[in-house]
């Protein structure tokens, strides 16, 4: 992994000779940046940066960081080399220029991830569908007409929670957008061009399928950039194009819906056996409802939604309440019910006094304060 150093130089180097003509109007040399590891944090561009670490500091993402949005790097995550950092920080940079440029959508972001229906073997094969459409050598005109009839079944089935509609035009304008940006700036820099990976089919999803309609968009729209920026999600602009019905029995629809019923009645056993387990064991609760301002740090590829309001981590997970502290989880089991706030994980050595809990588990850290214990194994924090 680079040093905090090695990748501060990386990203000055980038600035120097940026990548051209990537999204009309966006200019990495005008973004903030924070590169940090666990022990270090140095900006670039930055007018008025913090002297104290922000507790908020956890991810790769934009940051508001004392006023002023930043795009800020974990080396000690995406740091590997100078190959795989600078697209990302292109990537980052660009949702800096999302801030300023993008009109807003507000999702209900975390309870919409929740209730996905990532687990709903019907809307998998539709997802799964999309990226074999994308893949095909088509026309272009083809492509549009499968992908919006697609695209309008896949929105049916996002219709029993209010949320979700907005949470994937939401994504598809942030994340699919940056991930076009990351693509476009590898392929220049390093002659890496665009792959469509395997793709899941949660959040993750919208990263890789967002940038593949950017592609197809691209070729046909020339206003593209402008619409999204006004409002459009990629979904959007595609309906627009196609109200043509296609016939999903070429692209095999029945053996993949079939298959994918099957594969999620696989996955869900599997979780619910984990799950069992885990409540077996006895476990830990901290209840957050009330508390106004609530942050999450967490692994998108190593998530599920459960579609229930529950969402299962297995690898790095962080509960992070500005004014109270935070919960810090690696590599175990953690569900993050949005219903009802509350974070759940095994039974841990933990300290209780005055109002404070402590745990330092090894891979559970914790420590918050203003808690209330409810119960055994019950902690509510209260809300001032």
């Amino acid at each position: 992994m680079l040093s905090v150093a090695q990748a501060v130089q990386h990203i000055k180097d980038a600035l120097e000779t940026p990548v051209p003509d990537l999204w009309t109007g966006y200019d990495i040399r005008k973004i903030p940046f924070v590169i940090y590891d666990e022990h270090d944090m140095q900006f670039i561009n930055h007018p008025n940066p913090p002297t104290e670490r922000p507790q908020d500091l956890v991810a790769a993402t934009s940051l508001n960081i004392n006023g002023v949005y930043t795009a800020t790097l974990p080396v000690h995550i995406i740091g590997q080399d100078e190959i795989s950092l600078v697209p990302i920080a292109y990537h980052e940079a660009f949702h800096v220029y999302q801030e300023h440029h993008f009109q807003p959508i507000y999702p209900d972001f975390f309870m919409a991830m929740s209730h996905y229906p990532e687990l709903d073997g019907e809307y998998r094969a539709l997802c799964q569908l999309e990226v074999d459409v994308l893949r095909r050598d088509w026309d272009v005109d083809k492509k549009i007409r499968y992908l919006a009839h697609i695209g309008r079944l896949r929105r049916e089935r996002l219709t029993h929670h209010d949320s979700l509609l907005g949470y994937e035009r939401f994504l598809e304008r942030s994340e699919g957008t940056a991930h076009y940006i990351e693509q476009k700036a590898r392929q220049a820099l390093y002659d890496i061009p665009p792959k469509l990976n395997d793709i899941g089919f949660g959040l993750t999803r919208f990263y890789q399928v967002g940038a593949g309609l950017c592609w197809l968009i691209s070729q046909t729209v020339p206003d593209w950039m402008e619409r999204v920026e006004g409002g459009e999600s990629l979904g959007d602009i595609l309906q627009s194009m196609s109200t043509a019905p296609a016939d999903l029995s070429e692209l095999g629809y029945a053996e993949v819906r079939a298959n994918q019923i099957k594969v999620c009645a696989v996955i869900q056993d599997g979780i619910e056996a984990q799950l069992h387990q885990l409540y077996a064991k006895g476990t830990l609760v901290i209840r957050y409802d009330g508390i106004q301002k609530v942050f999450r740090a967490f692994n998108p590829s190593t998530l599920n939604s459960l579609g229930d309001g529950r969402v299962v981590h297995r690898s790095m997970f962080q509960l992070i309440l500005p004014q109270y502290g935070k919960v810090a989880c690696d590599n175990v089991m953690v569900v993050d019910n949005m219903d009802t706030c509350e974070v759940v994980f095994e039974d841990v050595p933990y300290t209780y006094a005055d109002g404070v809990l402590q745990i330092n588990a090894g891979q559970i850290q914790a420590n918050l304060s203003s808690v209330l214990q409810v119960d055994k194994g019950l902690f509510k924090i209260m809300s001032e």
